[in-house]
């Protein structure tokens, strides 16, 4: 009787273990689909993970490892295994499968790290929950929610055999925002061996249903500026950006206004500032920040890939302009101005020595032979009788008309450009010619230590810091124009672009062509945060589409462009210290340069030069004109003093005999 008993015994278990296996491989063969067939499959290597909480849930997980890696094919078999050991961080897009048994398992798989930047495609399996919507699923959906664990797939096996897979939907029209609620988004049919659905893994983050995210930053343009005009809208570069993804993606923007102090200390390179921030008052932020490459595992926030590239450059005030009559010796060199010279001087003295030691020559023309050279060199004709009569003399004749023709022709081209473009005194063209001038450097504090790093010839005492941001210091710098000083701004590419933009006194600025040093500007997210590839995704479609591009030459490009083509745009104003509107240094002319075309004629300020020549011209003709009435008079007064004063004398001598 007894050993009946044990051998129906030992059949039931048997039967128990082998419906128990045969149950695995049809398990291990649902898994084994979403792995081949959905963006897992993509990837030559599988990240697996066991990890148990229960002693009797060993072997059936054990069971069901062995099971599955027989079920892939060759080409993804498991290169990586990881048997209950905590999953490290991996900043690339991978694929991983977690078989575990409950909630604290799951959680100690996922204990050395506070999220995954939604880089990885995760399939999960849980051998103890049945309930879909259970309290522990929904604890292990939270979880997830907390890691930044999107792309993911429960596995569960409630009563029945049937198996689902469980999943949640952080923005949806049903649920709301941010409501992490379990979801069922596939069911494996047994018996036609295959899941319900080919599309394991359904976006989430594609549409914000109108949800607000919220973003930290702070107003400055040319980036960000919001009008209260009762539009309501962002302008500047990033503010345009801002409002471009929030179209794009559904979502609406929540404004957590950055102070001063919060501003300040975004500059310390531990970023602890950002732990506050996305701790308490927002999922992302914008302003300006620095894409930093090296940025290591103790920095609190990730960034996206950069959005724009800001060129740091210095700008100075432009010296003293040439004065009208220095301009009038612009078009040629000094050399060549000196080469003309010597020539006048060697024709001279040709004249003087054949007008000496030749005097049967053509050449000679006693009264007039230098004047008449001065003539022809001023593009004057010869009276008849003074045009030589030999071949050799006309063909010198010639010669020296031809060239004096190209040089007037020369000078007068050049005389025109000049006057048309207001020359001022050669500005620096390279940051090492500013070093070598001792221009006083002005920029903000927090930069002192990187421009050190990047300029180490820089001298300290060239430094002095702003008092208040570049946009502010720029007008200042402008009214230093024309002066004996050297001041230089050190600012990025697009602030001193914008001023132009709006401010007719960038005329009195010059750019420093050559590049200090190039920063890209990117945003900044919670550690590891889920929004990194939403924002990089948009970000690659406004560049992909030319939006960016578009942006910048709206608000900044007017730094490339020529004085009478740039198109100025109305000042923006706002509420911090930065506004430039109004400056009421400006005179009434310097204001009216605000306008887009400027008319092509010479205004009398561009003939100063040969206003003042004529002047001079014509008021020494006066003083010879009166020398030349006065002079007769001055000999005629001479004859007759000296007359009277012979009689006088001889009068003297007669009375001195008596």
């Amino acid at each position: 009787m007894k050993c009946c008993l044990y051998i129906i015994l030992s059949s039931c278990c048997l039967l128990t273990k082998t419906l128990a296996s045969e149950s695995n491989v049809g398990l291990a063969r649902a898994l084994a689909q979403v792995v081949v067939n959905s963006e897992m499959g993509r990837f030559k290597t599988l990240y697996i993970y066991t990890q148990r909480s229960s002693a009797s849930t060993g072997g059936h997980l054990e069971e069901l490892l062995d099971q599955l890696l027989m079920a892939l094919p060759p080409t993804l078999q498991a290169r990586r295994l990881f048997l209950q050991q905590s999953m490290e961080y991996k900043p690339y897009v991978h694929a991983v499968l977690a078989l575990v048994d409950d909630l604290p398992a799951l959680s100690a798989i996922y204990g050395r790290i506070r999220a995954t930047q939604d880089l990885s495609y995760t399939l999960i399996y849980m051998s103890l929950p049945t309930e879909a919507y259970g309290e522990e699923i929904q604890a292990v959906l939270r979880l997830l929610w907390r890691l930044s664990v999107l792309n993911v797939g429960v596995v569960l096996r409630p009563p029945g055999g049937q198996l689902l897979m469980v999943s949640y939907f952080p923005f949806s029209a049903a649920h709301g925002c941010q409501v992490i609620s379990a979801s069922v988004v596939n069911r494996y049919q047994v018996e036609q061996g295959q899941w319900a659905s080919q599309d394991y893994f359904p976006p989430k983050l594609g549409n914000f249903y109108g949800c607000r995210l919220t973003c930290a930053t702070w107003e400055d343009m040319p980036y960000l500026v919001w009008r209260r005009d009762g539009s309501e809208s962002f302008v500047g570069i990033e503010g345009a950006l801002l409002q471009f993804m929030a179209d794009n993606l559904n979502f609406s923007v929540g404004l957590y206004w950055m102070n001063k102090e919060e501003v300040l200390a975004t500059f310390d390179e531990s970023g602890w500032i950002f732990d506050e921030i996305f701790g308490h008052h927002a999922d992302f932020s914008l302003g300006g920040f620095h894409f930093k490459p090296s940025a290591g595992s103790e920095i609190p926030y990730s960034q996206s890939t950069y959005y724009f590239m800001s060129h740091i450059m210095l700008v100075t005030n432009l010296q003293s302009a040439y004065s009208a009559y220095e301009k009038l010796a612009f078009p040629f060199s000094p050399f060549l101005w000196r080469v003309i010279g010597l020539v006048l001087l060697l024709s001279c003295l040709l004249l003087f020595l054949v007008d000496r030691w030749w005097p049967g020559h053509e050449f000679r023309h006693p009264r007039h032979a230098y004047y008449e050279l001065f003539v022809l060199t001023m593009g004057g004709n010869l009276e008849d009788g003074s045009v030589p009569r030999g071949i050799s003399g006309r063909l010198v004749l010639l010669t020296w008309m031809f060239g004096t023709l190209v040089l007037r022709s020369g000078y007068q081209s050049g005389m025109y450009q000049l006057l048309r473009q207001d020359t001022q005194r050669n500005p620096p063209q390279t940051i090492a010619e500013v070093l070598a001038q001792r221009f006083t450097i002005q920029l903000a504090e927090v930069n002192e230590a990187r421009i050190m790093a990047s300029l180490p010839e820089l001298r300290p005492e060239q430094l002095v810091h702003l008092e208040g941001s570049e946009l502010q210091s720029f007008p200042a710098l402008a009214q230093q124009s024309g002066s004996s000083a050297r001041v230089a701004i050190l600012t990025p590419y697009e602030y001193f672009g914008y001023f132009r933009k709006v401010h007719p006194m960038s005329r009195r600025l010059h750019l420093v062509r050559e590049r200090i040093y190039t920063q890209q500007l990117a945003f900044y997210v919670r550690r590891h945060s889920h929004l990194v590839g939403v924002l990089n995704k948009q970000i690659q479609h406004a560049h992909s589409h030319g939006f960016l591009e578009h942006w910048t030459r709206q608000y900044v490009s007017a730094v490339d462009e020529a004085d009478e083509s740039v198109a100025r745009i109305a000042s923006t104003s706002y509420s911090t210290l930065d506004g430039i509107d109004g400056d009421p240094r400006l005179s009434e002319a310097e204001e009216q340069q605000v306008a887009p075309v400027r008319q092509n004629v010479l205004s009398m300020r561009e003939l100063a030069a040969l206003f003042w020549l004529i002047l001079w011209a014509n008021l020494g003709a006066v003083v010879f004109f009166l020398m030349e009435l006065l002079l007769p008079r001055m000999k005629l007064r001479s004859e007759i003093q000296k007359n009277m004063r012979y009689l006088l004398e001889k009068q003297m001598k007669k009375w001195v005999k008596k």
